[in-house]
């Protein structure tokens, strides 16, 4: 399965309210966001422990070559798997 990480692009003031608040401001806007990592992963039972495998991975075991910031409230991950896809936001409270 392959995955992309797409962080906010800067970190100004208007980022740090979209990082907290981007559904309050209008919602997600993909011209706020840059690709920052792009890989595969084993694909596990569910999207869900995908996801919590790639937090685990990019807070704790940090690949080399990674630059972004920890994964955190704001970020978004894309999965793709043959034909099938999806767009999740790590929101507060999980994705």
């Amino acid at each position: 399965m392959k995955y992309e990480i797409y962080q906010l692009k800067e970190d100004t003031m208007e980022q740090t309210k979209l990082r907290f608040m981007a559904a309050q401001l209008g919602g997600i806007h993909r011209e706020n966001y840059r690709l920052v990592y792009e890989d595969n992963v084993e694909t596990r039972k569910d999207a869900q422990q995908t996801l919590d495998g790639l937090f685990r991975k990019f807070n704790i075991d940090r690949p080399a070559g990674f630059e972004g910031h920890s994964l955190s409230v704001s970020d978004i991950v894309h999965l793709t798997d043959g034909n099938i896809s999806g767009w999740w936001f790590c929101d507060a409270y999980g994705w």
